[in-house]
């Protein structure tokens, strides 16, 4: 990244605030300047003038210095509002959910939700270095006057300090870096003792304290690395400080020298000795405020790597039919999952008819959600191809794909809306829709719930809300369902264990009502994921999976009768009731 994107986020942001800004920096390192000036014209005799000039100038720099604060306190709060919605926006916007479940994509996300502050204030930082910059400028100036050795005494004491602090801030950063994984481990333990899911868990098996014990290990370790990374940073920055007060100190005693060689005057001494502090001050703090600009180039390297992971995918070259009429086709579809090395699914060959109830039945780890997830799109296969009639489904808009798929996992969201919104969010353009929003309900058996709360589809869900209804896992699967059947023409239906709360008959007649929906409806695919075999059984073809292997197809009554994984599953099942 360079020094421009800087300016530029805060250009994008309020162009007229940029342009106040700059002319206030640069008036004010001209008044801080002229006070040394005036200060040496008093000093050596001028007369009183000069005292009200050098009082005005400073009373001018500390005026425009506060209005410098006020400004970029504004502009600093409005970028970072924009970037932190720009963040969450791109975050979203991902077709894929690679980036949200793989631990070295999290890290980065989350360094970047950490960092995102220094990019606002970092280019508080830019703005007070130009200034810090023009000042000493000015003060080079001035003590070159006097003599040309002087802003070499000075100036040749900043650059090794600025080498110093710079690598000083290394440490940090890199301390940093090396304590993600750790801190967000940490972060992860502490929210988990402190969530009300999984708190009765944790009361029966007495827990916490093993728990707790976890997180202050991690804490420990990411504070300990952190801490000594911060007292290196610290003896870097005092020998950096160091540096500067031998430099003003040699150049004073220069001015004294040639004072009594009558080579400078008294009030040059006066002058040396007030743009001197000012040099060192300004010094040390464009150091401080380069090291915050540093940090916030960094925080902008990682914006731009969120920039063009999330860029948006090559144009689309089909659009999805309006109906199926062949159905969706793998074609030696095989998936790994980012970051290790187990194909989760192989060389998979299988064709979802159109119109059809598709059941997916294995044990657990035989690919049955990840397969779920190609078909929506939530991952890209590794190889192979997914194909809608003819169309390829790695030619599509995501967003268009997306628009004609409905899903529910068995990891369902539980939105802490009120129940109309919180079923309505599954067709957007319809979130407001009663009618619509009643329908939904009805196809997925929720009517006696919303019957059953104070306020009907008004009433707010969940602990967010301070009379907020909590609602049970059944009750939040049904609004999971209704929320799927929003809807009314995805060309697939996803169902992942979503009734895996409710009992056996209940589960039966949830799927019952989409497969008597999806009959009417031919030009779509229904998946059915389950473990229960009589809802299995009403699917019109039961796909059996096996270490990422399609291993027997057909319907219940033909796979109960052969030999294979399905036929032994279910009697495993039929015998333990």
């Amino acid at each position: 990244m360079t020094w421009a994107t800087l300016p530029a986020l805060a250009w994008r942001t309020d162009r007229r605030a940029v342009v106040i800004l700059t002319a206030f920096l640069l008036s004010g390192a001209v008044s801080h300047g002229l006070v040394g000036v005036f200060l040496r014209e008093l000093t050596d005799g001028a007369g009183i003038l000069w005292a009200v000039a050098a009082g005005a100038a400073l009373a001018t720099g500390v005026a425009l210095g506060r209005a410098e604060l006020a400004l970029m306190q504004d502009l600093a709060e409005r970028m970072g509002l924009a970037v932190q919605e720009e963040i969450l926006t791109l975050t979203s916007g991902v077709p894929t959910i690679e980036h949200l479940e793989r631990p070295a994509y999290l890290d980065r996300l989350q360094m970047l939700r950490e960092e995102s502050r220094h990019l606002y204030f970092a280019v508080w930082a830019l703005a007070l270095v130009v200034e810090h910059a023009a000042q000493i400028g000015l003060g080079v100036a001035l003590m070159a006057a006097v003599h040309p050795v002087l802003p070499l005494l000075m100036g040749g004491a900043v650059l090794p300090s600025l080498l110093v602090r710079g690598r000083a801030t290394r440490h940090l950063d890199t301390a940093t870096e090396r304590t993600a994984e750790t801190t967000r481990l940490e972060q992860h333990l502490t929210d988990t003792i402190t969530a009300p899911d999984p708190a009765r868990e944790l009361r029966l098996n007495a827990a916490t304290p093993y728990l707790e014990a976890k997180a202050a290990h991690h804490w420990q370790e990411a504070s300990a690395t952190l801490s000594r990374a911060g007292v290196r940073a610290a003896l870097l920055t005092f020998a950096g400080s160091a540096t500067f007060l031998a430099g003003y100190v040699a150049a004073l005693g220069c001015t004294a020298w040639l004072a009594h060689r009558q080579q400078a005057t008294t009030g040059d001494i006066v002058l040396v000795a007030t743009v001197g502090v000012q040099f060192v001050t300004q010094a040390a703090r464009l150091a401080f405020h380069l090291g915050s600009v540093s940090a916030g180039l960094r925080a902008t390297a990682r914006l731009a790597w969120l920039r063009r992971y999330a860029r948006p995918a090559p144009p689309a070259t089909a659009r999805p039919p309006r109906r199926l009429t062949h159905g969706i086709t793998l074609r030696q579809v095989s998936f790994t999952y980012p970051g290790t090395e187990r194909e989760v699914l192989r060389d998979l060959d299988l064709h979802l008819p159109a119109g059809a109830t598709v059941a997916l039945v294995g044990t657990h780890g035989s690919g049955k959600t990840t397969l779920a997830k190609l078909l929506c799109g939530l991952y890209r296969p590794t190889r192979g191809e997914i194909v809608l009639d003819d169309v390829p489904l790695s030619g599509l808009s995501p967003a268009d794909w997306r628009a004609r798929v409905s899903a529910v996992f068995q990891d369902l969201a539980r939105f802490e809306l009120p129940a109309a919104e919180a079923v309505g969010v599954g067709d957007l353009p319809r979130l407001h829709d009663r009618a619509a929003v009643t329908t939904a309900l009805a196809q997925a058996g929720g009517l006696d719930l919303i019957a059953g709360l104070p306020h009907g589809l008004a009433t707010e869900l969940g602990d967010t809300f301070e009379h907020g209804v909590r609602l049970s896992g059944g009750q939040w699967q049904r609004l999971a369902l209704a929320r799927a059947s929003m809807r009314t023409s995805p060309l697939l239906l996803v169902l992942d264990e979503p009734t895996a709360s409710l009992d056996a008959p209940a589960e039966s007649a949830v799927f019952a009502r989409y497969a008597e929906a999806a009959r009417r409806h031919p030009g779509a695919v229904t998946l059915l994921i389950t473990h229960r075999f009589p809802t299995v059984r009403m699917a019109d073809l039961i796909v059996v999976l096996d270490d990422g292997r399609v291993v027997q197809h057909g319907s219940h009554d033909d796979l109960v009768t052969r030999p294979g994984l399905y036929a032994d599953l279910y009697a495993i099942q039929r015998d333990a009731l």
